[in-house]
């Protein structure tokens, strides 16, 4: 009983190592005319997400992820109010300001994140000011679940109201070269912004199931050793 309960111990020490070591929380404030976000984000202008490429650490103790983030087309930071956050956003009143550019048609913004785990899924949440237009947003040619009430059909369609919305892919997987490529395009001259983004590690069910069972198995044999006492 004893070798039984240490192994189980051993197995969910192990099996919840495997799953820290992957996973992430990644959080990005898109501009920089309203501050950094700090609390860890990762806090970029349109200059700085396409002049080149950028390490990016993680949320929740400020370690490197090893995963770098870059992008095309953004031209413009601005800053405007805003009517509601993310219920993930921390970084205060930072997220009032934003990226955009402004498609006069044709032209594609894009956001591409490196260095993920192919055999990962991954929680893509993306925050974006208002349907300034009818816009296509993809993360790998993928369209995302709208969470805020509206019109949603192949893209993130509806026009401007002055309110915030945002998108959402909840088992998303790279490309074998290990990326997420999220586009941008109106289909109709306007501008496209982008607030913020937030990527984190979906677990492996089968993991997860593993985890469970071992610590519930050690559970059960306290259990038995209290009642043969």
């Amino acid at each position: 009983m004893r070798f039984l309960k240490t192994t189980l111990l051993v197995h969910g020490i192990f099996l919840l190592s495997i799953l820290q070591t992957f996973a992430v929380d990644i959080r990005i404030d898109f501009s920089l005319t309203d501050g950094a976000a700090g609390n860890n984000w990762n806090s970029l202008s349109a200059a700085s997400l396409t002049g080149g490429t950028t390490s990016l650490v993680d949320h929740s103790g400020g370690g490197s992820t090893g995963v770098t983030v870059s992008g095309t087309g953004w031209t413009t930071d601005y800053t405007g109010t805003l009517n509601a956050l993310p219920s993930w956003w921390d970084g205060g009143t930072q997220a009032r300001d934003r990226i955009y550019f402004y498609d006069n048609g044709p032209q594609v913004g894009s956001i591409t994140l490196s260095g993920l785990q192919t055999s990962q899924a991954y929680l893509l949440e993306v925050f974006s000011y208002g349907d300034f237009a009818e816009r296509a947003i993809t993360a790998n040619s993928s369209y995302g679940t709208n969470s805020k009430t509206g019109l949603l059909d192949s893209a993130w369609h509806g026009i401007f109201d002055g309110g915030e919305g945002w998108l959402i892919w909840d088992q998303l997987m790279p490309t074998a070269g290990g990326t997420v490529t999220i586009s941008f395009d109106s289909l109709t001259a306007n501008y496209v912004p982008v607030n913020a983004l937030r990527l984190s590690t979906v677990p492996e069910p089968s993991a997860l199931s593993l985890l469970v069972v071992g610590m519930g198995g050690v559970m059960a044999m306290r259990r038995i050793r209290r009642i043969a006492k």
